[in-house]
């Protein structure tokens, strides 16, 4: 039995290598080759996610600093963390000061740099060194001594960097650490977060699915004819449904090596196509598929590919002398078809028991979504049927259109259900995003927010006037403050101001440099007159075990203006204060990408300049550009297999189309039926898939996180019209093949 099957199997890819002539065979091949292949790469690709991520948040976790447990033979150092921006990419780091000759080694470091020395990221070192790094430069004085290796950045081009300084124990969020790499650095992604990864993640993949089972099909009509020729040789029944899967199956192998090689090719680009995504890109070498996931991926699209090249032969009575379609007058049931939206809705339902975070992983609810997602292909060629059967007289371009459609609704729907699958799970999608996007914090108000952290008043004032003297910035108002912390640990918030703005804005009419005040409206309590401090923004760890001010006289006036600090101190009063740990903070206006540039570079080291495009939460920014690129891939996806698909239609119709054409028809009339043809399919899909996709939105809000559906209907009415577009960008695409199909060439017989 093992042989006997081996050898129809065989025989299949026989036919489907030389069957109906070499070259039509071989497009015929080339076609679900590519097909499969596609789906291959899409599904390796996807299956490579986790370990990507797992890669990235190791390396990640390897250079996190470990605060305060000492190690044996390492002299601990001084850090400070800095994340800031260049031109909108990520620019991020530490600022070291060794405290002895055996400072802790940083992953991918050979050595950290001393002062005035700086080891940089391959992609930093580049930026600098080119025109477009002009303004950065500034800020990167130092002599180069190395080059950071790939163990010490998540993304090839990451713009990462260690500094050697020997100002690092004066900044206030300065740490000491003996070594680096802590357990994880990864966060655990909300209910919506995963909500957003579940739902995307089903969009781009069950197209796929689709297009292997479409691919598989084409060329139908010149495979029954090769069967109906093998029963004339004494093939039996079970002999052809193997001889069909042999030749699918040689298609699916052909297309697991494309696919296979395309996947190679994607992981040599990634680090090209990823520049500037996800804070540095990705490495090619992280995107390795997880086994457990891979393996069956790719068994499953062989044994899919047979089964639906077998399955779809239910219909057909392929006979010695001919093929038949039996049952061609039978209405397509409506039972079946609406089990899998059934079933899907009862997991999403009960899947929701649990805490918020399981629920959206829960395997019953990707199942769901899968599910409710399977049942739109399903459902379209019922509803396409019904539909093309209501529909009547017309012109010629429109008879011939609906007439194609009622004699063979199911090819129609299967040309369109990838758009169909892929515009519902985007519409599940936006609303999911709109519900995320209501639940982030507000955007502040300000455009860009300086802040330096300054030594003492003069070094304040200084960075005050370098701020004012940069074009557009004069006159820019400037907060300097800080805490002050009594040695019973009691904390008290000042602002540094001057008698003539005490006197202007906060009516102090008899001010005095030198004095500190509070208001009178004020019941907060104050350090009493010679009490000695610390500042506060010097971390207790960190600080001088002296007291670093005595506190004068404070003086209870009426104020108004200033803002919510308990004191109000002139400059002269920390005269005498040593190592002040003062904030300035400067709110600036709007402006544009060289001017925050150059703010930066004034701050420099001191400080950090943060904007509203540095504001957004890492992972939601990660998780929602994954999901773009991949909807915009899936998208293009679809729509080349639709044309490949309809390609392949006119190879199979080219007689009857000459017919029509040698009997007066003309190639206008063909070309509108085409259009018809495919707009009407069109239209029914977004019939179903708009009703499927608000349908999902709605199950996944109210049952899995609980909370109220969110429509984005603008986005909902533009993947429509981008849906709609694609078709018919297709469709253009196919007319050059119609004008060659309708030669009357195509009528010849040898």
């Amino acid at each position: 039995m093992i042989r006997r099957w081996a050898t129809d199997l065989a025989l299949g890819m026989r036919l489907a290598l030389g069957g109906g002539g070499a070259r039509t065979a071989l497009v015929r091949l080339t076609l679900t080759a590519v097909g499969v292949g596609l789906g291959v790469a899409v599904l390796l690709t996807a299956t490579s996610v986790p370990n990507l991520l797992g890669a990235r948040d190791d390396r990640a976790a390897a250079r996190v600093l470990v605060e305060g447990a000492a190690v044996g033979g390492v002299d601990p150092i001084q850090v400070a963390g800095r994340h800031d921006e260049f031109r909108g990419r990520g620019l991020q780091g530490y600022l070291v000061q060794p405290t002895g000759p055996r400072p802790p080694a940083a992953p991918g470091v050979d050595r950290l740099p001393g002062p005035g020395e700086a080891v940089l990221s391959p992609a930093l070192a580049e930026l600098l060194r080119s025109p477009e790094g002009e303004l950065l430069r500034p800020r990167f004085p130092h002599r180069v001594i190395g080059t950071i290796g790939s163990a010490g950045l998540t993304g090839p081009n990451e713009l990462y960097f260690y500094v050697g300084s020997d100002t690092v124990a004066r900044q206030p969020d300065v740490s000491l650490v003996s070594r680096f790499g802590a357990g994880t650095s990864r966060r655990d992604l909300t209910s919506l977060e995963l909500l957003l990864v579940v739902v995307g993640a089903t969009t781009c993949l069950v197209p796929v699915f689709v297009f292997v089972v479409t691919s598989t099909r084409l060329a139908a009509a010149a495979r029954d004819r090769r069967l109906a020729a093998l029963r004339l040789a004494g093939a039996d029944r079970g002999q052809v449904h193997r001889i069909a899967a042999g030749e699918a199956l040689l298609g699916s192998l052909a297309g697991m090596l494309a696919g296979v090689a395309l996947f190679q090719l994607i992981r040599v680009l990634v680090p090209a196509i990823t520049v500037d995504a996800f804070r540095g890109g990705l490495f090619g070498t992280d995107v390795v598929p997880d086994w457990r996931l891979g393996v069956p991926a790719l068994l499953a699209l062989p044994v899919l590919a047979c089964a639906a090249a077998v399955f779809a032969l239910r219909q057909v009575v392929i006979e010695p002398l001919g093929v038949e379609r039996r049952g061609t007058r039978t209405r397509r049931k409506l039972g079946w078809r609406l089990l899998p939206a059934v079933a899907g809705g009862a997991l999403l339902v009960t899947g929701s028991a649990g805490a918020e975070t399981y629920r959206a992983g829960n395997p019953a609810v990707i199942a769901g979504v899968v599910f409710v997602l399977t049942a739109v292909p399903l459902l379209l060629p019922w509803v396409v049927e019904r539909v093309a059967g209501l529909l009547g007289g017309g012109s010629p371009a429109w008879l011939l259109a609906v007439r194609r459609l009622q004699l063979d609704s199911a090819t129609a729907a299967r040309l369109v259900s990838g758009i169909a699958v892929v515009l519902a799970g985007s519409i599940a999608l936006q609303g999911v995003y709109a519900r995320t996007e209501s639940e982030l914090p507000a955007p502040r108000d300000i455009r860009v927010l300086a802040t330096y952290y300054a030594t003492s008043v003069a070094d304040g004032e200084a960075f005050t006037a370098a701020l004012h003297a940069l074009p557009g910035l004069a006159g820019v108002p400037v907060r300097t403050g800080s805490l002050i912390e009594t040695a019973s640990g009691e904390r008290t918030s000042f602002v540094v101001a001057s008698c003539p703005k005490l006197r202007a804005e906060a009516g102090v009419a008899d001010c005095r440099d030198g004095d500190v005040y509070a208001a009178t409206t004020r019941s907060s309590s104050v350090p009493a007159p010679g009490e000695r401090v610390w500042f506060s923004e010097v971390r207790r760890a960190h600080r001088a075990d002296a007291p670093q001010w005595t506190v004068p006289a404070v003086h209870r006036v009426p104020m108004y203006g200033e803002d919510a600090a308990e004191l109000v101190v002139t400059p002269a009063a920390l005269a005498s204060a040593s190592g002040a740990g003062l904030t300035v903070n400067a709110t600036l206006p709007a402006a544009d990408a060289d001017q925050v540039e150059r703010v930066r570079n004034v701050v420099g080291w001191n400080g950090s300049v943060d904007s509203l495009a540095t504001g957004r939460d890492g992972t939601y920014a990660l998780i929602t550009h994954v999901l773009s690129v991949g909807s915009v891939l899936v998208l293009l996806f679809v729509a080349g297999s639709l044309l490949v698909a309809a390609w392949e239609q006119l190879r199979e119709r080219r007689r009857s189309l000459a017919t029509l054409t040698a009997n007066g028809v003309g190639r206008g009339v063909l070309a509108r039926s085409l259009v018809w043809q495919l707009a009407i399919p069109v239209a029914v899909a977004v019939l179903v898939a708009v009703p499927a996709g608000l349908a999902l939105d709605w199950l996944v809000l109210t049952f899995v996180v609980h909370r109220p559906m969110a429509a984005d209907v603008p986005s909902i009415a533009l993947l429509t019209v981008t849906a709609v577009a694609a078709v018919l960008l297709v469709t253009a695409l196919t007319l050059p093949a119609l004008w060659r199909t309708t030669s009357l060439e195509n009528l010849r017989e040898e």
